[in-house]
Protein backbone atom coordinates (compact mmCIF):
# COMPACT_ATOMS: atom_id res chain seq x y z
CA UNK A 1 0.00 0.00 0.00
CA UNK A 2 1.53 3.35 -1.03
CA UNK A 3 2.20 6.23 1.32
CA UNK A 4 -0.60 8.79 1.19
CA UNK A 5 -0.45 12.57 1.08
CA UNK A 6 -1.77 12.59 4.65
CA UNK A 7 1.09 10.33 5.81
CA UNK A 8 3.61 12.48 3.91
CA UNK A 9 2.31 15.57 5.73
CA UNK A 10 2.29 13.74 9.09
CA UNK A 11 5.95 12.79 8.61
CA UNK A 12 6.85 16.38 7.70
CA UNK A 13 5.10 17.68 10.81
CA UNK A 14 6.70 15.10 13.08
CA UNK A 15 10.18 15.87 11.73
CA UNK A 16 9.60 19.61 12.06
CA UNK A 17 10.20 19.99 8.33
CA UNK A 18 9.86 23.31 6.59
CA UNK A 19 7.19 22.82 3.92
CA UNK A 20 7.68 25.07 0.90
CA UNK A 21 4.64 25.59 -1.30
CA UNK A 22 6.25 27.51 -4.14
CA UNK A 23 6.51 24.53 -6.49
CA UNK A 24 3.81 23.93 -9.12
CA UNK A 25 2.77 20.31 -8.66
CA UNK A 26 4.08 19.56 -5.19
CA UNK A 27 5.16 20.98 -1.87
CA UNK A 28 8.71 20.38 -0.71
CA UNK A 29 9.38 19.14 2.84
CA UNK A 30 12.87 20.08 4.04
CA UNK A 31 14.26 18.39 7.16
CA UNK A 32 17.09 20.12 9.02
CA UNK A 33 19.41 18.98 11.78
CA UNK A 34 21.14 21.83 13.59
CA UNK A 35 20.42 24.07 10.60
CA UNK A 36 21.84 21.64 8.02
CA UNK A 37 19.53 20.04 5.46
CA UNK A 38 19.59 16.27 6.00
CA UNK A 39 16.61 15.27 3.84
CA UNK A 40 13.97 16.62 1.50
CA UNK A 41 11.02 15.11 -0.28
CA UNK A 42 8.09 16.18 -2.39
CA UNK A 43 4.46 16.06 -1.28
CA UNK A 44 2.30 15.82 -4.38
CA UNK A 45 -0.78 18.02 -4.68
CA UNK A 46 -2.57 15.98 -7.36
CA UNK A 47 -6.36 16.07 -7.28
CA UNK A 48 -6.55 12.30 -6.77
CA UNK A 49 -4.59 10.41 -4.16
CA UNK A 50 -1.22 9.50 -5.65
CA UNK A 51 1.48 7.44 -4.00
CA UNK A 52 4.39 8.90 -2.09
CA UNK A 53 6.57 5.78 -2.11
CA UNK A 54 9.66 7.93 -2.71
CA UNK A 55 9.64 9.11 0.91
CA UNK A 56 11.61 6.27 2.59
CA UNK A 57 14.42 6.53 0.05
CA UNK A 58 14.59 10.32 0.30
CA UNK A 59 14.64 10.17 4.11
CA UNK A 60 17.36 7.45 3.98
CA UNK A 61 15.26 5.02 6.05
CA UNK A 62 13.38 1.80 5.45
CA UNK A 63 9.73 1.62 4.50
CA UNK A 64 8.92 0.26 7.96
CA UNK A 65 10.72 3.17 9.63
CA UNK A 66 8.86 5.67 7.44
CA UNK A 67 5.56 4.01 8.39
CA UNK A 68 6.59 4.23 12.04
CA UNK A 69 7.17 7.98 11.57
CA UNK A 70 3.76 8.41 9.98
CA UNK A 71 2.02 6.32 12.65
CA UNK A 72 3.74 7.76 15.73
CA UNK A 73 5.98 4.91 16.93
CA UNK A 74 9.14 6.71 15.73
CA UNK A 75 9.77 10.35 16.59
CA UNK A 76 12.14 13.09 15.38
CA UNK A 77 14.91 12.13 17.83
CA UNK A 78 14.57 8.47 16.87
CA UNK A 79 14.85 9.41 13.20
CA UNK A 80 18.10 11.23 13.87
CA UNK A 81 19.39 8.21 15.82
CA UNK A 82 18.69 6.03 12.76
CA UNK A 83 20.61 8.45 10.52
CA UNK A 84 23.48 8.53 13.03
CA UNK A 85 23.61 4.71 13.09
CA UNK A 86 23.94 4.76 9.29
CA UNK A 87 26.81 7.26 9.51
CA UNK A 88 24.72 10.00 7.89
CA UNK A 89 24.90 12.30 10.93
CA UNK A 90 27.81 12.97 13.25
CA UNK A 91 27.75 11.57 16.79
CA UNK A 92 26.36 13.93 19.41
CA UNK A 93 28.96 15.84 21.36
CA UNK A 94 29.01 15.01 25.07
CA UNK A 95 28.28 17.93 27.36
CA UNK A 96 29.49 16.96 30.83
Amino acid sequence: MPFTRQEARAIAKKLGAEVQTKHKKHDMAIVRYHGRIVARYGIRRASGEVGHDHIPHQLSISRQQALALARCSLDRDGYFVVLREQGLLPEEERRD
